[in-house]
């Protein structure tokens, strides 16, 4: 008997991870992940702990893949703030305590934004915007209690109308190409497949299984000896 086990990913779509403050840098000075090594951020620069699960170590894993170890190691030496309190990142890059923060998306900085303060994600860059999956993966236990009941949920969820409420009640694309995913970009999120080929997806993504182990696991060991 087969012990393989899959996830299937039915979301994908794009987000700003690196955000800056207004008030401390000009997006003119943004240009790529290298502007990130520039001596006058040095200790000014906010990491949500790519050591742990989530959208920090999403973003490590895509440095990691378009700009190299030797890049990652040099950014360590910038005296990064690590932290996997979210709102303590927010909040040190809404007070101008931090000029940019990696790893926290629109939903952590949604509240500073209707308050009016400067924090804005940084302007499209050269290495391209990370495409990941998010929240929307999902897996069926073996020997569910209710099988069928089981069946049918992940029938629904998966289908047309199921993608759009979730996508709507997430905010994150589905790879579903008859639901509309054009209403994110009104908050700065785009669907993989309204922006982007596959050839420009299978180089942009860091989620499938072949890159977990090829990219996230070195990633996650060169976070673990780096950041200490």
């Amino acid at each position: 008997m087969s012990t393989k086990k899959h996830i299937y990913a039915f979301l994908c779509y794009t987000s700003e991870t690196w955000w800056y403050n207004a008030s401390q840098a000009e997006p003119g000075e943004i240009r790529s992940y290298d502007n990130l090594l520039n001596p006058k951020w040095k200790g000014r620069i906010g990491l949500l702990d790519p050591r742990n699960s989530g959208s920090g170590q999403n973003t490590w894993s895509f440095i990691w893949k378009t700009k190299g170890e030797e890049f990652l190691t040099r950014l360590a030496q910038q005296d990064l703030l690590i932290n996997q309190n979210l709102r303590q990142l927010a909040d040190g890059l809404a007070k101008g305590k931090l000029v940019f923060t990696l790893g926290l998306s629109h939903y952590t900085y949604e509240p500073f934004i209707k308050a009016g303060l400067p924090v804005k994600p940084v302007p499209r860059i050269k290495e391209g915007a990370h495409a990941n999956n998010g929240s929307g993966v999902i897996t069926v236990v073996k020997n569910p209690p209710h099988p069928n009941a089981a069946k049918i949920f992940v029938n629904w969820l998966l289908c047309k109308e199921g993608q759009e409420l979730y996508g709507k009640a997430m905010t994150q694309g589905t790879r579903r190409l008859d639901v509309d995913t054009e209403w994110l970009k009104e908050a700065g999120i785009q669907g993989c497949k309204d922006v982007m080929t596959v050839d420009e997806y299978l180089r942009l993504e860091t989620h499938l299984e072949s890159s977990v182990r090829k990219i996230r696991t070195p990633a996650i060991a060169l976070a673990a000896k780096l950041l200490k």
